[in-house]
C-alpha cells in the first residue's frame, strides 16, 4: 500500500496491528507486511520498550513488553489482563492438549476441537456440575472467551449442533502459556487439593 503522505511509515497499518493484539499467518496482507518490515517494525517497537516475537514456524506475531528495571516493571503500554482461575485452567488444558497433539500426531499440522470434545475434557476439573445445562453454559463461555484472546479460531460453524463446531487450538497459546508457567499453575493446583 502506498500511502500519500510520505511522512506514513509504509507498515503503518501493520503496527497500529500488532497494537490491538496478535497478527496470524491467515491474516495474509497483514502478515506479508509485517514480514516484509519485520526489522523496522522491530526497531519501531524497540524504541518503546516492546519486542516484536514472530514465529514463523507456526504463523503468529505479537507485542511483549520488555523489563525496564531490575524489579520486571514496564512501561505498561500493553495492558496484563488477569485470567480467572477458571479461564486459566482452560488455556492449561488447551495448551497441554496442543504439547499432547504435537507429540502423537505426525500428519496434520493444527490440532481441532469441537465443544463437544472441550467439554469431555475439562469436566474433571469442574466438581460442581450438578445441574448441567449451568455446566454447558458455562464452557461454552469460557471457550468464547479463549476465541476473544485469540487461542482458539472458529474454522467451521455448525448451524445445526453448536456441539459440533469446529475450532483450531492457535500456536500462540504455547508463547503466553510457557512451560514454566504450565509447571507452576500444576503446583498450584495441587496446592490446592
Amino acid at each position: 500500500m502506498e500511502y500519500i503522505n510520505k511522512k506514513i511509515s509504509p507498515y503503518a497499518k501493520v503496527a497500529v496491528k500488532l497494537l490491538q493484539g496478535a497478527v496470524f499467518e491467515d491474516q495474509k496482507e497483514i502478515w506479508d507486511e509485517m514480514i516484509k518490515y519485520q526489522v523496522e517494525i522491530a526497531q519501531y517497537f524497540e524504541k518503546i520498550a516492546l519486542d516484536l516475537i514472530i514465529d514463523k514456524r507456526d504463523g503468529y506475531a505479537f507485542l511483549k513488553q520488555i523489563e525496564i528495571d531490575d524489579k520486571g516493571n514496564t512501561i505498561g503500554l500493553v495492558r496484563r489482563m488477569p485470567l480467572s482461575y477458571e479461564l486459566t485452567l482452560v488455556c492449561v488444558s488447551l495448551r497441554e492438549w496442543l504439547d499432547e497433539f504435537d507429540a502423537n500426531d505426525t500428519e496434520s499440522r493444527n490440532l481441532y476441537i469441537t465443544p463437544k470434545l472441550f467439554r469431555e475434557r475439562l469436566e474433571m476439573f469442574f466438581k460442581e456440575k450438578a445441574n448441567e445445562v449451568k455446566f454447558i453454559k458455562e464452557l461454552n463461555r469460557f471457550l468464547a472467551e479463549t476465541e476473544k484472546l485469540g487461542f482458539i479460531k472458529m474454522v467451521n460453524e455448525n448451524v445445526l449442533d453448536h456441539d459440533e463446531n469446529q475450532y483450531e487450538v492457535r500456536r500462540i497459546i504455547k508463547a503466553r502459556f510457557t512451560n514454566d508457567e504450565l509447571v507452576k499453575f500444576k503446583n498450584l493446583m495441587e496446592n490446592d487439593v
